[in-house]
């Protein structure tokens, strides 16, 4: 016989069967209220109700206390598995295996940190978590809204401002360094050179200008961008065989140099750098896997090589 109809569970509560539950163990209405943190006149009311709810009396008193009838007798084992499942259900940890986890993350950032942080990252879980996949993007305006819905996992960017909920956690420290053609005929830079060079400006949000142009202009003096383009990859492509010049951070130029002829220079004025870091949102705190992303990220950022600016 089910514990009870469908319709009497709609209209009753957890608290309600768990009170009924201490009652079948105790068979006494003061030592349940104890256990159930209430007055015993409120016990005795909470009884009243399950008596309504399971048309029985439930309880019949006798010289030794309360003695369950026999249709108490019937919910008894069928509740304690049900007080048992909730207890699991709400006291569990749910863990995480990578190694067998199916699960797909969305992460925006960047290209610069996409091809210095994540790419590597991503090719070495292949072995780590063979059923875990990343749907990698550039960043939006739309960021804070994604991350709230659930529709992006993680944004990787230099700290910004942002919603609430949002959670920022650092990843590394970076500078900025100049980036030039192999066979570019500047050996060293002066701040007036620098300015009068044709430069090459990454605007990932289309917008003119940047810290280099606040740097100069607090100086009293602009400098000529001769090419702007969205992304840092396509870098190489408009400086080898130029005598143009880019500045981008340190992390980024180490690698570019390595695949391309090109070179980096120390820029001859204090660019302020910045931190990249990881930002999430707070209706994954209690996700197991996303906290594990969340740390192999952290992981791979405190190994990254730490070059220095020119060479």
């Amino acid at each position: 016989m089910p514990i009870m109809s469908t319709e009497h569970v709609r209209r009753s509560d957890l608290n309600l069967l768990a009170a009924l539950d201490v009652l079948l163990e105790e068979r006494n209405v003061t030592r349940a209220a104890g256990r159930l943190g209430l007055t015993q006149s409120a016990t005795s009311r909470l009884l009243g109700r399950l008596r309504a709810t399971f048309d029985d009396p439930l309880f019949v008193r006798t010289s030794r206390g309360l003695s369950p009838t026999k249709r108490a007798l019937e919910i008894a084992a069928p509740l304690r598995q049900v007080m048992h499942d909730v207890e699991r259900l709400v006291l569990a940890r749910p863990g995480f295996d990578p190694r067998t986890a199916r699960r797909r993350f969305r992460i925006a950032a960047l290209d610069y940190a996409e091809l210095v942080l994540l790419a590597p990252l991503v090719a070495a879980l292949e072995q780590d978590a063979p059923f875990v996949d990343f749907e990698l993007r550039q960043p939006s305006p739309g960021n804070d809204r994604d991350l709230e819905a659930g529709r992006l996992d993680l944004l990787v960017t230099p700290r910004q401002p942002s919603g609430p909920g949002i959670v920022w956690s650092s990843l590394y420290d970076d500078g900025y360094t100049g980036l030039v053609w192999k066979e570019h005929r500047l050996r060293r830079l002066t701040a007036a050179r620098f300015a009068d060079l044709e430069h090459v400006l990454v605007a990932p949000r289309e917008r003119a200008g940047g810290v280099v142009d606040e740097v100069l202009s607090r100086r009293g003096v602009a400098r000529r961008v001769a090419v702007q383009v969205p992304t840092f990859l396509v870098l190489p492509y408009v400086l080898v065989g130029t005598q143009r010049i880019a500045t981008v951070p340190v992390r980024l130029a180490y690698h570019l140099t390595r695949l391309h002829p090109l070179r980096s220079i120390a820029l001859p004025i204090p660019v302020p750098g910045f931190t990249m870091c990881q930002a999430w949102h707070e209706i994954h705190r209690g996700d197991p896997a996303h906290r594990w992303l969340r740390t192999r990220i952290a992981e791979a950022a405190a190994a990254l090589r730490r070059p220095t600016a020119g060479r």
